[in-house]
């Protein structure tokens, strides 16, 4: 997993893009009772339709379609949520996450970044079966907390790519990069962090934004895990977990 910023960045129509930002604290830190990973699948060939389709919602809500746009610092306002609600319903892109909670009952030698890594593994590579495509590209939002631990384990429950002769890259990008796909993905995560923690507290229903981002379209380019229990050991752990599944 290599450090990359987007000039260097190579796309080509026929790769498969995964822009992945994570949510909450890996090992539950603080206030932080959960941890998830998710983000925005899309080809290639789409990704300008994206770009393009972003500016537009940087330009509503920021006023300047440059401005890098943030989840957490934006302003929570009917127009707002209306500008991404439209933004969502795009299906040009898939949209994935898992994620764990501190009541997650793990195996004693498993990190609790693990079945997380290892979820999300298994919805880019369902996704990657469906989607025509000639080798992807992995773009994980950097942290100075997480790269250690991204780096150590992705690699360990990667199970993308298992023809040698069809390519999967993996990078890490800074935020302040204001890559779209990154910024995509920031609002995806948090959107799958908020209905995470509506189901641990055992509220039923989807939240609002879970909602705008997973539920209103086919819920085979929605994929989103809820993991309540790992079973098995580190080298062969088997992820046991509850679905929450969402449908046009």
């Amino acid at each position: 997993m290599e450090n990359v910023r987007p000039p260097e960045l190579k796309i080509t129509g026929e790769r498969l893009l995964v822009f992945v930002d994570d949510t909450g604290h890996e090992t539950f830190k603080g206030s932080h009772d959960y941890y998830g990973l998710g983000g925005c699948v899309v080809l290639g060939a789409d990704y300008a339709w994206m770009k393009a389709q972003w500016r537009e919602v940087r330009r509503l809500i920021n006023g300047n379609p440059d401005a890098p746009l943030h989840a957490a610092d934006m302003k929570r306002t009917e127009a707002n949520f209306d500008v991404l609600s439209k933004f969502f319903l795009d299906p040009s892109f898939a949209r994935i996450a898992a994620v764990s909670t501190k009541e997650t009952r793990l195996p004693s030698d498993m990190h609790s970044a693990v079945p997380v890594m290892g979820t999300l593994a298994g919805q880019i590579e369902q996704l990657a079966k469906l989607i025509p495509c000639k080798g992807m590209t992995i773009i994980v939002e950097s942290s100075q907390r997480a790269d250690p631990i991204l780096k150590q384990y992705f690699g360990q429950v990667r199970s993308i790519a298992t023809d040698p002769g069809w390519p999967a890259d993996h990078y890490l990008m800074p935020k302040s990069s204001g890559e779209t796909g990154l910024e995509v993905a920031d609002f995806i995560i948090n959107a799958a962090g908020t209905q995470a923690k509506r189901i641990a507290r055992g509220e039923a229903g989807l939240a609002p934004d879970f909602e705008a981002v997973f539920g209103r379209l086919p819920a085979i380019g929605c994929l989103f895990s809820f993991i309540t229990e790992v079973e098995g050991t580190q080298a062969e752990g088997i992820v046991r977990m509850q679905g929450l599944r969402v449908t046009s």
